[in-house]
């Protein structure tokens, strides 16, 4: 079962507001670094609606808090008084999917920190990190959000108050929007906007965010094109994309049933996802048009009345250790190295295992025909011990011989993880899906290898190989 955390798109009633003591001025901002400027909406929460008091464009050179505060009647020194939601474009926010395991804070900082090595475009020293971690099976599901750290800063000096407030990705205010104003499910299916610019394609379940995938649109192309490229995105999401239902959230542009109809062609479930009259009568003044054109803002400020905290918020640090040697000791370059020291060791330390135990043979053959008494018996009793406890040794010579039968012609190991009473751990490099699940389907044949599971094989698309994780229990070492 998967945890159940994160955004929740129902709106809450007034009275439910009261005895928790949420906040019934909220503003959503939604930032763009490259456009310099931003939308503002902003809602206030009465009796037993929600009212919006204005939508507008704001320049880069205003501050949007100084509107909202004339627009709900404030004097500058409430600003505290509204909540303040910015939402980062999607163009500027990257969304990364990986495993971690059960560790608690500030631990489990380090390994999603060191994970993300691996992954981000930049340094990680030059990027703003969030995320939330899924419990799922096999492993813990991390879901990463990652943001250039200049980028993170414009938007808060021009969103944020002088205290408070969120910067979070705008698909976190998408899929809030979208559940409280338009037609939409709980379960797992994808949302879908196409604007001016760029389409933006969100994994969502029960409001939470499990992927997203971006698209650049030539507003000149036709629907042809950029179904082409919303192809080759929404495979990198899974497999099972087709049997995923998608809801295109309605524009009021004519394209979007063009576009619908082509995906229907590809064989994807669409629907066109409208406003819902319904939920839209919780809401006073809203321009349907307005919300239609930037869900983002609004599904923001819908946040900001909730109260709660949000995912992905870049604003808030997480824990994490002193830097200085224990995050140096955790860099991923640092942890291969020291694997490759450990593997070594292991390989010289199980060799002079190997030379004593042909000797203790050797020895024991001698014995048993000799009559020297109970002297004799004791010693090839102790040493029929050591023989037993043996067996009970990760013996990492076979291992390495049984990989080695069973590889496949062209696939690459490249690390390598072998600890008692944990599954054996491989990463490596294959020339393609099917030859990484020839590998797999080669290792459950093996009698001394149990629960093999390939994990996140995904392509690389500079080099055109694909990545992937082998794990495995092998006989009784792995627990």
């Amino acid at each position: 079962m998967k945890k159940k955390t994160g955004i929740q798109g129902d709106l809450r009633l007034a009275a439910e507001s009261k005895k928790s003591g949420q906040i019934k001025l909220s503003a959503g901002l939604l930032w763009s670094s490259t456009q310099n400027l931003g939308q503002a909406v902003l809602l206030r929460q009465e009796a037993q609606t929600i009212e919006c008091l204005g939508c507008e464009t704001v320049a880069g050179d205003r501050r949007p808090v100084d509107w909202a505060v004339r627009l709900a009647g404030l004097n500058p020194q409430e600003q505290t008084k509204i909540s303040v939601q910015t939402g980062l474009n999607s163009s500027q926010v990257g969304f990364y999917v990986f495993d971690v395991p059960s560790m608690p804070e500030p631990q489990l900082s380090s390994i999603v920190r060191t994970q993300a090595e691996g992954v981000l475009p930049l340094p990680i020293s030059s990027m703003r990190l969030a995320w939330r971690v899924d419990l799922a099976q096999p492993a813990n599901r991390c879901i990463l959000a990652a943001v250039r750290s200049e980028v993170y800063q414009q938007a808060r000096d021009w969103g944020i108050p002088q205290e408070g407030g969120a910067v979070i990705p705008d698909a976190v205010g998408l899929i809030a929007c979208w559940h409280a104003c338009f037609e939409s499910a709980r379960h797992q299916a994808l949302a879908l906007t196409v604007g001016t610019d760029q389409a933006v394609a969100v994994l969502t379940e029960e409001g939470r965010i499990l992927n997203l995938v971006r698209i650049d649109v030539d507003p000149d192309a036709s629907a042809r094109l950029l179904i082409g490229d919303l192809l080759q995105s929404l495979a990198t999401l899974g497999s099972d994309m087709q049997s995923t239902e998608i809801f295109l959230l309605s524009g009021g542009s004519d394209r979007h049933p063009q576009l619908a109809e082509e995906l229907k062609k590809e064989g994807f479930h669409v629907h066109l996802s409208g406003l819902d009259r319904d939920k839209m009568r919780r809401i006073k003044n809203a321009d349907p048009d307005a919300i239609q054109r930037c869900p983002e803002a609004f599904g923001l400020a819908l946040l900001g009345l909730d109260g709660r905290a949000m995912d992905f918020d870049f604003s808030v640090e997480r824990a994490r250790p002193s830097l200085t040697m224990r995050q140096q000791m955790l860099s991923a370059p640092v942890l291969r190295a020291a694997v490759g020291i450990l593997l070594a060791a292991a390989v010289c330390v199980l060799g002079l295992y190997w030379k004593e135990k042909t000797e203790l043979r050797t020895l024991q053959r001698r014995l048993s025909v000799s009559d020297e008494g109970q002297t004799a018996q004791q010693l090839l009793a102790m040493m029929d011990y050591r023989q037993h406890v043996a067996k009970a040794r990760p013996d990492l010579l076979e291992l390495l011989d049984l990989l080695r039968q069973v590889q496949p012609e062209g696939l690459l190991l490249d690390q390598f993880t072998f600890e008692r009473g944990k599954p054996v751990e491989l990463r490596g490099i294959a020339d393609s899906y099917e030859q990484a699940y020839e590998f797999q389907k080669k290792l459950q044949q093996r009698s001394e290898i149990r629960q093999v599971q390939l994990l996140e094989p995904t392509l690389d698309e500079k080099t055109k190989k694909i990545n992937f994780r082998i794990r495995f229990l092998y006989r009784s070492f792995s627990g």
